[in-house]
């Protein structure tokens, strides 16, 4: 599964995005280009664990990731975050950490994913453009915010990524 022809027709074009919408996996192993500290801009090719990781994600409301460092795993979901908003609308994401870099940096990684689809992908294109925060034309959005004791408490989520959870305090509240 290489990527698609330069030229596509319409129907290829439409057949793709639905392709892309019903498989996180397929889209972000397709399409996906994260920056690589040495080499650039690369395409996203995922682990097998990754691919798991995906699976759970979309069969469990809640997950937990118990990890080493340097895993990829915030890189992989800022790319299901990055298909989520694409392909699902008025979706509302709220990405905390103890330190707001740390958040503010996932969807930074959110934003470029987005930001280096081919064209004919780009089904929603940024409204709203803020450092730490955007706005998709259908209605999805991403925020960061640090681990304050209020962060999130009055919107309605469809997805709370907490970015090195053990180090937040009071997380059991």
């Amino acid at each position: 599964e290489g990527p698609m022809p330069i030229k596509l027709t319409k129907q290829e074009i439409m057949k793709e995005i639905v392709r892309c919408g019903k498989k996180p996996g397929y889209f972000i192993n397709t399409y996906a280009k994260i920056t690589h500290p040495m080499k650039g801009l690369i395409p996203f090719k995922l682990y097998d664990f990754q691919n798991e990781l995906l699976e759970e994600f979309e069969d469990h409301r809640f997950n937990v990731i118990l990890k080493a460092r340097q895993l990829g795993i915030s890189t992989i979901s800022a790319a299901y975050v990055a298909w989520l908003m694409m392909f699902r609308r008025e979706k509302n994401v709220l990405v905390i950490a103890t330190k707001f870099n740390t958040a503010a940096n996932l969807v930074k990684k959110v934003k470029a994913i987005i930001k280096h689809l081919p064209e004919w992908l780009k089904i929603s294109t940024v409204d709203i453009d803020n450092r730490t925060s955007f706005v998709l034309s259908n209605g999805s959005q991403i925020k960061a915010s640090s681990t304050s004791g209020d962060a999130g408490r009055s919107e309605a989520l469809s997805l709370l990524v907490i970015d090195e959870a053990a180090h937040v305090e009071g997380l059991d509240d």
